[in-house]
């Protein structure tokens, strides 16, 4: 398969994973004209992806409401926005991925593959969601192994493929 630009970079994202990512890894994957697979591992110990978070400064930062009513229509500007890590939106908490999660992983490597074809003016898009499934037994981790590797001699059949 030959990779386009934007497959390249994706190509380069996943073997840096670890880079981004220190609990993760990604040690198969393939990248299709229209798809991608690959089998992310997600380390058991779940700190490690809590201590890379950066701490920002306690306290609060003056807002300057001038600005920020110019770009808000609703009109309902904050005075002062939090910077002091205790104080979470708890609402947000619940519905956003939680660090160490593949959803945060999956996120990352999307927005920085966007930002890539954004940047260098390539028409892209992602599809919304993903699929994701736990591998439970090395019989399943073979058999999925065996179906990403061998997902480039299907191309053929797939109701995208053009010659």
């Amino acid at each position: 398969m030959v990779l386009s630009d934007i497959g390249k970079y994706a190509d380069e994202q996943f073997n840096n994973v670890s880079s981004h990512y220190p609990y993760a890894e990604i040690p198969l994957w393939t990248i299709m004209p229209n798809h991608l697979h690959a089998i992310v591992v997600i380390s058991a110990c779940r700190d490690v992806a809590r201590n890379v978070l950066e701490k920002p400064t306690a306290g609060y930062a003056a807002c300057n409401v001038s600005q920020t009513e110019s770009i808000c229509s609703d009109g309902d500007v904050a005075r002062y926005v939090s910077t002091n890590p205790t104080d979470k939106n708890e609402y947000m908490a619940e519905r956003s991925p939680k660090q160490g999660s593949l959803a945060v992983i999956i996120r990352g490597i999307k927005s920085s593959i966007t930002k890539f074809a954004n940047e260098n003016n390539i028409d892209f898009a992602w599809q919304p969601r993903f699929h994701d499934h736990i591998i439970r037994d090395t019989s399943e981790l073979n058999r999925i192994a065996n179906y990403i590797e061998n997902n480039v001699a299907n191309w053929k059949d797939d109701e995208f493929y053009t010659p």
